[in-house]
């Protein structure tokens, strides 16, 4: 049996970029295209933060599981999501939303 070192956090995080219940906008600023087309420009709710490898990024790099009314829930890097508060800092706040939904 393989271990999955995933963990899955549905509690505000001390040193997370967000909270969990925190509204947010996706946008483009990712390089690798990772985002569905269907979620950019909408707005959603934090609902969940995800640490593939919790050694190397609990607490302040966790991808983002936001719900969007109407399409679903999907993972987001830091740097896709716009609306962040300051203490996710500049270098990962993303660029202004490409259109409202």
């Amino acid at each position: 049996m393989t271990r999955d070192p995933s963990l899955i956090v549905t509690v505000d995080v001390e040193g997370a970029p967000v909270r969990i219940g925190e509204q947010v906008r996706i946008v483009s600023a990712s390089r690798e295209d990772s985002i569905d087309p269907r979620f950019l420009g909408c707005s959603g709710i934090v609902v969940a933060l995800v640490f593939d490898d919790p050694w190397l990024q609990y607490p302040a790099d966790p991808l983002i599981r936001v719900r969007v009314h109407g399409l679903g829930e999907d993972l987001f890097f830091v740097r896709e999501l716009d609306g962040l508060p300051a203490r996710a800092g500049a270098a990962f706040r993303a660029l202004p939303p490409a259109r409202a939904c």
